[in-house]
């Protein structure tokens, strides 16, 4: 081909691409306007001042150093960028404690740690009720908030605004949730007791000013005075007891105050005013604040100081030293590689080459070594918290286990976004890199034949197309799975066939402040679990005769050390509630559970509930609530006979049938509430020790009835999270299955469990379903 005669129709690439890249447009490109081709001059460009020297290996060595120092530039910018991002956040530290799901782990695996209880062995009560109650004392919410007031030290110090970490924590939380728990369940409501008419206002108002004395000090009133006030004499009583109050604490308490007063109900102006005035909690938190620092803080005697030998540490101690001018040196980094990139696109210029696929190929190489230096990052910076997690450590495994856990989902959150800035360099790089290309195939393609074009496109697009369709919508091609109880195998199962995993005292939960709970989560986060069946107590109001019945079947340690807390506590409530023997150390009001019950099974359609209700109330009352309740709709009544076939998963679903309502002890035949032990056997529940809850013997109910509830929980002192830890494994809850279908002939139809957040009940129910 000769010197200046037009170029072949199907050039070669490198011709075409060099003509269509970006920085080709002007008259000193290679294959710009005014150019003869490549053909004409290899290695040589046209600048305005004419033509320069073909590219040189000085040149080109300068190109690589550009390149080289580029990400050398860009190594250090991408540590800053991640340090600010992770380990310079309060964020990220919250974030890696949820991931690790610390908080509640606090409470399933700190709290029943075996050392945990041989560090509180030495108190005079059980420290089984010590590690039961402590989450109702020390909640998620305030354990987190504590341990933000911690992130924020760190992320204080890492960002130069303090020289040191000293750990302590200040514990006024607490203090307030030990005075709401005392105002709960010690105050409680104050008891009617006997009452005596007097005759003016002045004996009047002595005597509720003597009664508030009895409170203070932790006596019930015996007798309260009656008297037909005015609407003056009222506001004259009611002057004299905000007299008590804090001045603070006045405002809200008048009002309710008044009209309590004005309406003769004395004993509900002092139950409104007795919690606020009692101080038996406040003297335990006396006693606590005279050990601690100003009175609230608890020194843990770590600095962080002390662990800079640790290579880790060390490393992140480093960020505290050069933190005052990390803004600006990050900002002097970006900037320093913003001119290098000008310093190689002008050289790629005076070279005679693509400007745009060198500066894209140094990006790629930045990116590449930012890459090698994360790998090479994390081999010299192991986890030091892994340690943790072994036996023979500082902590007890528990806490070791989540301290570790922390650790883990930490480094995770650092590598990612460590390498989401990398992926983002290649990806920028490789992009332009694809786009310079992608411009100098379409000069190619453009000279293409039409139905070749066609056919390519063609080629490309329909296999694309055919698989975003599959994508995109999924239903096209598959059928929907129909679901009974969450899995599709049940649905052709029979009610009686099917294996639940159940609550022992479903209600007593530490979320909602019960003192003593079995359970931690609330009734709907325990349908939340996978919990299907729930066990509850149902009871009128505990009257003060029954308070003193119950004191009485306890150890003497457990009564001494509950006993205050069911002083004051001595009068009648209306309707049924959820407890556990005594009313005033937690209830719920049976209706409005209830209520959250229905309203979860509307979100759950395809799930079948159970309630098994130990009744000490009559049956048509718990029939009421029920329907009060809203749930009559849903409600199934069982066979007639107790050995009549019920329902399958299926049947009960698609008819909206899908509550089963048991009472233990009566039977209304023809309703939906029937007797549990008609259809049912149970085993035995009076079991001390984790180790004893073997076999399966019958304990209530009929040899071979259709129904088996598995109690497969320790009844001591009071719930053991420790004890929860071994009842509530797979392997146990499988073993003691297999023993009731050869001691009774059949599989447990219900596992019911305290603390069901603590080990693997529900792998262990879903096993027995599978086998079934």
């Amino acid at each position: 081909m000769g010197h200046g005669l037009p170029a072949p129709r199907d050039g070669g690439l490198s011709a075409t691409a060099e003509a269509a890249d970006s920085d080709s447009a002007g008259p000193d490109s290679p294959g710009g306007s005014g150019s003869p081709g490549r053909a004409s001059g290899a290695g040589w460009s046209r600048a305005p001042g004419g033509r320069v020297p073909r590219d040189s290996p000085r040149r080109r060595a300068a190109q690589w150093g550009l390149a080289v120092l580029l990400a050398l530039v860009w190594l250090p910018f991408v540590v800053l960028s991640t340090s600010r991002t992770t380990v310079l956040s309060a964020d990220f530290y919250s974030q890696a404690l949820t991931e690790a799901n610390a908080y509640d782990r606090l409470y399933t695996e700190v709290l029943p740690d075996p050392a945990v209880e041989s560090l509180l062995s030495g108190l005079p009560v059980d420290p089984s009720l010590v590690t039961a109650n402590l989450r109702t004392v020390l909640p998620p919410s305030t354990v987190e908030a504590m341990t933000d007031e911690q992130i924020g030290r760190i992320v204080d110090y890492l960002r130069a605004r303090q020289g040191d970490v000293e750990f302590s924590v200040d514990l006024t939380p607490i203090f307030g949730n030990i005075s709401g728990l005392a105002n709960r369940y010690i105050a409680g409501e104050i008891g009617t007791g006997t009452s005596y008419q007097v005759e003016s206002v002045t004996q009047f108002t002595r005597s509720v000013l003597d009664a508030l004395d009895d409170i203070v000090a932790g006596r019930p009133p015996t007798a309260l005075p009656t008297m037909e006030l005015s609407a003056q004499d009222t506001d004259r009583v009611v002057e004299a007891v905000l007299g008590r109050l804090k001045p603070a604490e006045r405002d809200a308490v008048a009002a309710p105050l008044r009209a309590d007063l004005r309406s003769g109900d004395v004993a509900g102006a002092l139950a409104r005013v007795g919690p606020l005035l009692f101080e038996g909690d406040e003297r335990a938190v006396g006693e606590m604040r005279a050990h601690l620092t100003d009175g609230a803080v608890l020194d843990l005697g770590v600095r962080l100081s002390d662990l800079r030998d640790e290579p880790a540490i060390s490393a992140v101690s480093r960020l505290h030293d050069v933190a005052a001018a990390l803004d600006g040196l990050t900002l002097a980094l970006l900037g320093l590689a913003g001119l290098i990139c000008v310093a190689i696109v002008a050289l790629a210029a005076a070279r005679g080459r693509s400007r745009t696929r060198v500066l894209a190929g140094a990006v790629v190489v930045a990116g590449l070594a930012a890459g090698v230096l994360g790998v090479v990052l994390r081999m010299l910076l192991p986890n030091p918290l892994l340690a943790l997690e072994k036996p023979g450590g500082p902590l007890p495994l528990g806490a070791g286990a989540v301290l570790a856990d922390f650790s883990r989902h930490a480094y995770a959150d650092i590598e990612s976004d460590y390498l989401r800035i990398v992926v983002w360099t290649l990806v920028v790089g490789l992009v332009i890199l694809g786009g310079a290309l992608l411009v100098a195939l379409s000069a190619r393609w453009g000279r293409a034949g039409r139905r070749r074009r066609l056919a390519a496109g063609f080629a490309v697009a329909a296999p694309l197309m055919i698989g975003l369709t599959w994508v995109a919508f999924p239903g096209a091609a598959a059928n929907a799975r129909e679901l009974c109880n969450s899995q599709v195998r049940l649905c052709d199962s029979r009610y009686d066939e099917v294996t639940y995993l159940a609550t022992h005292n479903a209600m007593a939960t530490s979320e909602d402040r019960f003192l003593g709970p079995t359970q931690d989560p609330s009734l709907v986060h325990q349908l939340d679990l996978g919990v299907r069946g729930l066990l509850l107590d149902v009871h009128h109001w505990t009257t003060p005769e029954q308070v003193d019945a119950v004191l009485e079947t306890l150890p003497p340690s457990t009564r001494a050390a509950i006993e205050p807390l069911t002083r004051n506590a001595r009068s009648a409530r209306p309707g049924l509630w959820l407890c556990h023997n005594l009313c005033q150390l937690g209830a719920l009001d049976l209706t409005t559970e209830l209520g959250k019950v229905r309203d979860w099974m509307d979100r759950n359609p395809t799930e079948v509930v159970t309630l098994i209700i130990q009744d000490e109330v009559p049956a048509p009352e718990i029939a009421g609530a029920v329907a009060q309740a809203g749930l009559s709709r849903v409600v199934v009544t069982p066979p007639a006979d107790e050995d009549g076939e019920w329902p399958t998963l299926r049947e009960m679903v698609d008819s909206g049938r899908r509550l089963v309502v048991f009472t233990e002890i009566q039977d209304l035949p023809g309703t939906f509430l029937r007797s549990f032990y008609r259809y049912a056997s149970d085993t035995p529940f009076s079991v001390d020790s984790p180790e004893k809850l073997t076999g399966c013997a019958r304990l209530r109910g009929a040899a071979g009835s259709p129904l088996l509830l598995l109690n497969n929980w320790v009844t001591d002192a009071a719930p053991s999270r420790q004890a929860a830890v071994v009842a509530n494994r797979a392997d146990r809850i499988l073993t003691r299955s297999k023993q009731c279908e050869t001691e009774q002939g059949r599989r447990p139809t219900f596992v019911a469990v305290d603390f069901v957040n603590i080990g693997d009940a529900a792998a262990a129910v879903d096993q027995l379903n599978a086998a079934n």
